[in-house]
């Protein structure tokens, strides 16, 4: 008995070990989807504020395809569960959006940091919120 109770919890760490190694990565292209097109609206002289709002939606859209198939293997594809999840994420996601403009309106605006090295400040903090929605809220794997 004990050992296909070990057995058991040994799968659960290999597979949650495996959840957060792929979600790091896509959240690694994640950000460097929003950070990239940030620089770029940044270097297009873009407000700070437009700049991340443009490149949210663009790291937004990319990172629901990446987490839905790869990260949380949330395999259906029927449109009412695309359209409940995809609200849902993207409901998360504006939520951290906010968070994220917020902070960089205090550092980069009232604190006068570098935009490019406060966003990179903030992404760190945004990436461990999406993690936590998307796992707990969005995808249901709790």
């Amino acid at each position: 008995m004990k050992s296909i109770k070990s057995f058991f919890e040994h799968l659960i760490k290999k597979a949650l070990v495996r959840e957060v190694i792929v979600y790091v990565i896509f959240g690694v292209c994640t950000t460097i989807v929003g950070f990239g097109t940030y620089a770029l609206f940044i270097y297009l002289d873009l407000s700070v504020v437009l700049a991340n709002t443009l490149s949210h939606l663009l790291a937004i859209l990319f990172a629901y395809v990446t987490n839905k198939i790869w990260v949380f293997k949330a395999l259906d594809f029927s449109a009412k569960r695309i359209l409940a999840e995809f609200f849902k994420f993207l409901s998360s996601r504006l939520v951290t959006f906010a968070v994220d403009t917020l902070l960089l309106i205090l550092l980069v605006d009232i604190l006068f940091y570098d935009p490019i090295l406060s966003k990179a400040a903030t992404s760190v903090i945004v990436v461990l919120l999406n993690y936590f929605a998307s796992k707990w809220m969005v995808f249901n794997k709790k």
